[in-house]
């Protein structure tokens, strides 16, 4: 009996032993940390050529149009309105691009914008404020890069970002980064092109994953990060196993009382 309880109680420390990990491996810029856990900051590891994608705009996207001008107030069509509330949505407030590429400014008509960069739509704008306004400054922003994670994220659910050029590991970051038994390996992406939804899978082990194409998000991306077969060793098969060791044991003692 003794015999029994002696390997149950060395299951219990082995699993026990196996979840730890060491404080010195945890603990941020330490005052002396162990040498072979330092690496040279200054040592340059590799370089990647980014594939880094240029959006182009299309009917639907939203932008946001602040002018700036010598133009006196009064006559500045473009000026910010007094509203009575102190808060609003920017998307109601941006101009939409409609399904013929074009946007409607006051006073100014509709400027076509499709197939336009953002540098490209922000020169045509102020080209076409010219004869309105005094030497107008056009600063445009796009407002309806959203993009979803789902899975083992800190944070999962839809996110909208003002850049035009966030990469994979940045919208990760923005649903709170990985949980502790995300799968790094198997990274799934949901893009949505011509009536049809692609799926691209990722490996964020592989530093070469830097250099895709397809590392840089486009509007309304989706990421699904799949959970390691761990969790579900930790979850399930060890809970059962730690209940059933903790079953015979108690069924141990009680027996070697009566005996």
């Amino acid at each position: 009996m003794r015999n029994t309880l002696t390997i149950v109680y060395a299951l219990l420390c082995l699993m026990l032993a196996a979840s730890c990990v060491p404080q010195k491996k945890l603990v941020l810029l330490q005052d002396k940390p162990d040498k072979a856990d330092q690496a040279n900051a200054d040592a340059l590891l590799k370089a990647f050529d980014l594939q880094r994608p240029i959006y182009t705009l299309k009917p639907g996207d939203v932008l946001s149009l602040k002018v700036q001008t010598t133009t006196p107030a009064e006559y500045n069509f473009l000026g910010q309105a007094t509203t009575a509330t102190t808060s609003s949505d920017p998307v109601l407030e941006g101009y939409t691009i409609d399904a013929e590429g074009n946007i409607l400014i006051p006073t100014v008509g509709k400027v076509n914008l499709q197939g336009l960069t953002l540098a490209e739509a922000r020169l045509k704008v102020t080209e076409a404020l010219k004869p309105y306004l005094t030497d107008p400054t056009v600063n445009m922003r796009f407002l309806t890069f959203r993009f979803s994670v789902i899975g083992e994220v800190g944070s999962q659910g839809q996110f909208t970002t003002y850049q035009d050029d966030i990469n994979l590991m940045e919208a990760i970051a923005n649903a709170g980064g990985f949980s502790p038994y995300a799968n790094r390996g198997n990274i799934k992406l949901i893009r949505y092109e011509a009536g049809q939804a692609k799926l691209y899978t990722f490996s964020l082990l592989d530093d070469n994953t830097i250099a895709q194409a397809n590392f840089y998000l486009q509007p309304n991306d989706m990421i699904v990060v799949d959970p390691l077969p761990a969790k579900n060793i930790r979850e399930n098969l060890i809970a059962n196993v730690s209940l059933t060791l903790s079953l015979i044991a108690t069924i141990s003692v009680l027996i070697s009382r009566f005996l």
